[in-house]
């Protein structure tokens, strides 16, 4: 016949499992200069990206028209004439500052004038 071993009371202190912290993020920056002519109008700086903190555009050159679809960017609005009524928002010549945009969404450049250069940094999150 076995005897019962009466439970004992358990007060745990300290553990040996060390539970950590997450990594922090961190953030990569990627930079390009393109240039928009009359063979290439229109250019995809961004595509969708969740993980993309954020954009800083430097227009060089000519004005150009920010959009968010490849049918908008290449409206002839953006690319043909004085960009009067342009399908996007204008952005004008930066002057060494730049344009900034916290967004993840996809992003068009189009120019009405050529040759057109423009500077962009892509920041992301990873």
């Amino acid at each position: 016949m076995t005897t019962p071993i009466p439970p004992l009371d358990v007060n745990i202190v300290s553990g040996t499992l060390d539970v950590g912290t997450k990594r922090p993020k961190e953030c990569r920056a990627s930079h390009r200069t393109i240039v928009l002519n009359a063979a290439n109008p229109t250019y995809n700086i961004a595509g969708y990206d969740p993980a993309r903190k954020c954009i800083s555009i430097n227009v060089l050159d000519n004005p150009v028209v920010l959009s968010e679809s490849t049918g908008q960017a290449s409206d002839q609005a953006n690319t043909i004439g004085t960009l009067a009524s342009p399908n996007g928002r204008l952005l004008g010549v930066s002057n060494g500052s730049e344009y900034y945009l916290e967004t993840q969404d996809e992003l068009w450049l189009s120019a009405a004038t050529y040759p057109t250069r423009v500077a962009f940094t892509i920041v992301r999150e990873i």
